[in-house]
């Protein structure tokens, strides 16, 4: 397999925390963004500031420090582990004489590059362009990360008195709504989906967590454990953003009780926003989830951010009135006494790696999602054989007997198929 090349990159930050633990994991996270970006980074140059300075971010002395790691490691792109104003890397530019990339665009590049599906492309196509269009004044050669020049091509003959600035401008703004327009067609075979499981009242639980905690290792464990299909497997692999795409597979429990499981992309703090806006088509999949599955890593020390951050995005996206279950996983990996400061009434404990707690978890999301069911006797027609169908493979059935006058069926099911089959309850109940 041919090696790939990584290209050098510098990373500047400025700590304004006043909290260092919570500054290291920043800085650490942010070398980690540039890592799963294909970047090997030589240098981090660091400003202790109250707050970053508005026209360069870093104070004139490190602007200086990092002319000399530029010329010293000869690269040719800077980090910043912040945002960056459009004014603010315009100025860069300029004065270091090389590409400047904010946080938001190093995320926005790690998604372009997961991207795999045309919905997944084009959402992230959309993100990038309308994180471009406010920062055309002065940046150079803007475009180069985005996959193409915003000038050229159909359209592009200036009208009377157009610069080339509100040339581009435009043309940015009609890529923009042409993948708008091309996204609104791709989601509307999801929202088919959604509305074809909401009819068959089937139940779905979302997987949500910060990138990396194990979520989807945890949605394999549950498919192995109910099924042989090892192609129903997702993706695995211990990086920042493995995959975007949104998976959903069928789980069946030993007491035939069947619901699908949603993995979805992981989060990241300070998500940019024009990134969860675009995703919105995505992340719907959890707004209309019946239970959601709050994966943790119970051995970082940073737990509490990592949660806080995937709280924020839960709400952003709208979610409420939706169950929420803590699953913290990795508890092979730290000691009771940090368990013990956890909520544990409120919170599950799983190890992908030993298993433990995955009965405990698959019985707790059975309680959840079908603690409404209801225990039934029913007398079935012979004509009827599809509703003998569609309680064996939808209810926990205990008796079956075929009668003389119909199919005797004993079942805990659903509210819902209880509802749909009260004419056939038998005089007993």
């Amino acid at each position: 397999m041919e090696e790939i090349i990584k290209e050098k990159v510098i990373i500047v930050s400025v700590n304004d925390e006043p909290d260092n633990q919570i500054f290291s994991y920043r800085l650490n996270e942010i070398i980690n963004l540039a890592e799963a970006c294909n970047f090997e980074v030589v240098d981090t140059i660091i400003q202790n500031l109250d707050h970053p300075n508005s026209k360069t971010f870093i104070g004139k002395g490190k602007l200086d420090e990092v002319k000399m790691s530029i010329n010293a490691y000869n690269v040719e792109t800077v980090i910043f582990e912040d945002g960056l104003t459009p004014a603010q890397i315009s100025n860069l530019e300029q004065i270091l004489n090389c590409e400047i990339i904010d946080r938001n665009m190093l995320i926005l590049m790690i998604f372009e590059q997961r991207a795999k599906t045309k919905e997944a492309v084009l959402q992230v196509k959309i993100a990038k362009l309308k994180y471009m269009l406010p920062r055309l004044v002065g940046s150079r050669d803007y475009m180069s990360r985005t996959g193409g020049g915003a000038s050229g091509g159909m359209g592009a003959r200036r009208g009377g008195g157009e610069t080339k600035l509100e040339l581009d401008h435009r043309h940015i703004e009609r890529q923009i709504y042409k993948a708008q327009e091309e996204l609104v067609e791709v989601v509307k075979n999801r929202s088919q989906s959604r509305k074809s499981r909401k009819n068959n009242n089937t139940k779905v639980v979302a997987f949500v967590g910060y990138t990396n905690v194990g979520k989807s290792s945890t949605i394999n464990n549950l498919i192995e454990m109910h099924s042989n299909d090892a192609e129903k497997q997702v993706f695995v692999k211990d990086m920042l953003f493995a995959t975007l795409e949104t998976t959903t597979r069928r789980i069946k429990t030993k007491n035939n009780h069947e619901f699908l499981i949603t993995d979805t992309v992981g989060f990241v703090s300070n998500l940019p926003h024009h990134l969860v806006e675009s995703f919105k088509s995505t992340l719907e999949e959890i707004t209309d989830a019946d239970l959601i599955i709050h994966v943790i890593d119970s051995s970082s020390p940073f737990l509490e951010l990592q949660t806080k951050t995937t709280l924020e995005v839960l709400r952003e996206i709208g979610v409420k009135d939706i169950p929420i279950i803590n699953v913290y996983n990795k508890v092979d990996k730290v000691n009771d006494f940090v368990l013990q400061t956890i909520d544990n009434t409120a919170s599950l404990f799983v190890s992908a790696k030993t298993l433990q707690g995955y009965d405990e978890l698959l019985d707790t999301i059975e309680k959840k999602l079908f603690g409404d069911y209801i225990s039934v006797e029913l007398m079935i027609p012979y004509t009827k054989g599809e509703i003998l169908n569609t309680i064996m493979n939808n209810s926990n059935v205990e008796v079956v007997n075929y009668l003389d006058n119909g199919i005797y069926v004993k079942a805990t099911i659903s509210t819902y198929l209880y509802n749909l089959y009260q004419e056939y309850k038998t005089s007993k109940e």
